[in-house]
C-alpha cells in the first residue's frame, strides 16, 4: 500500500468510467458521496474527466453536474472538454460504414450509428430496447444517417451476438468489444479510452505517471495499462481485476471515495 500512495502523490487528474463505476448502469443510482468525490479532489487541484464508452448524449445530468474537466466519449473517439472545445477527434470513414453494414446485414444483426451527440439505429425493437435502453432510452431508426453525419463508433445489435465473429477483410481495420450479451462496440483497431486520454495528457503536457482511473470493464482495458495507477470496482470484470493496481468497494457501498481515501488522495 505504501508504494500505491507515493504513486498516488503523482496523480495530477482521474478519469472515471460512468456505467458501474460513478453509477449504477440499470438502475441510475450514483450516491452522493460522488458530488464529495469529485468537489474535494477540486480542492486538491486535481482535474477530473469521464472516459466512457458513451457519447456526449449519453452523458446523464447527474454527471454533467460534477462539472469534470474533460470528456472522453465512446472509447476515446471523440474528446472535449468542460467548454466543449473539441480536443480530438476520429471518425470512420464513409466507406468503412457501409463496409461494416454489409456485414452485418448478412450475420443477421441490426446496428446503431454512434454520433458525437446523438444515436440512430437501424432498427428498434425489443432486442435493441434490452441492450441500449438503460444508457440511451429508445433511439429513432434511420440507416441513412452515416451519410450526413460523422459516425465515431458502430454497435452490433442482435440475440446472437455472441456467434458473430469479424470477416477477414474487416479484422485489420475494426475490432469488437462485447458490452451486453445483445451488443458489441465497434471500434477502430488503434481506437480506446487510452487514446483518447493520451489526446488530454498531451493538451496539459502530463504523463501517464500523472493519470488515474476508476473502471470495470472490458472497454477500460487499455486504460488500466496506460494509466500510472488505476483501480477497479469489486464487480469489474476478471481481466480488469487482474490488471488493477487497486480493488475497491462497489458503487452502492461508496467504492470511488474509499478508495480516494485509503490513497490518502482525499480525507
Amino acid at each position: 500500500m505504501e508504494n500505491l500512495v507515493k504513486k498516488a502523490e503523482k496523480i495530477k487528474i482521474i478519469f472515471f468510467d460512468i456505467d458501474d463505476t460513478l453509477r449504477v448502469k440499470n438502475t441510475a443510482f450514483m450516491p452522493e458521496s460522488i458530488n464529495e468525490v469529485f468537489a474535494k479532489l477540486r480542492e486538491k487541484g486535481i482535474m477530473t474527466g469521464i472516459a466512457t464508452g458513451r457519447n456526449l448524449y449519453g452523458v446523464v445530468p447527474e454527471v454533467l453536474a460534477l462539472e469534470p474537466d474533460y470528456f472522453v466519449t465512446i472509447n476515446g473517439a471523440y474528446v472535449e472538454n468542460q467548454a466543449h472545445d473539441v480536443i480530438y477527434k476520429h471518425p470512420f470513414a464513409t466507406d468503412l460504414v457501409e463496409e461494416i453494414m454489409t456485414w452485418l446485414k448478412s450475420v443477421h444483426s441490426e446496428f446503431a450509428f454512434v454520433g458525437s451527440d446523438q444515436l440512430r439505429v437501424s432498427k428498434w425493437d425489443k432486442v435493441a430496447e434490452d441492450a441500449i435502453a438503460p444508457v440511451y432510452a429508445e433511439l429513432l431508426a434511420d440507416e441513412s444517417y452515416y451519410q450526413t453525419h460523422d459516425v465515431f463508433q458502430m454497435l452490433t445489435i442482435s440475440d446472437h451476438d455472441d456467434k458473430i465473429a469479424l470477416p477477414e477483410n474487416l479484422a485489420q481495420k475494426i475490432r469488437m468489444v462485447r458490452w451486453h450479451p445483445n451488443s458489441s462496440d465497434i471500434v477502430p483497431m488503434t481506437g480506446s479510452k487510452a487514446e483518447g486520454c493520451k489526446q488530454v495528457l498531451d493538451v496539459l503536457g502530463l504523463t501517464a505517471e500523472n493519470m488515474m482511473n476508476f473502471g470495470d470493464e472490458l472497454n477500460d482495458r487499455e486504460l488500466f495499462d496506460l494509466a500510472g495507477l488505476s483501480v477497479a470496482m469489486k464487480i469489474s470484470h476478471p481481466e480488469i481485476l487482474e490488471k488493477a493496481d487497486y480493488v475497491t468497494d462497489t458503487v452502492e457501498n461508496d467504492g470511488i471515495l474509499k478508495a480516494l481515501q485509503v490513497l490518502q488522495m482525499i480525507d
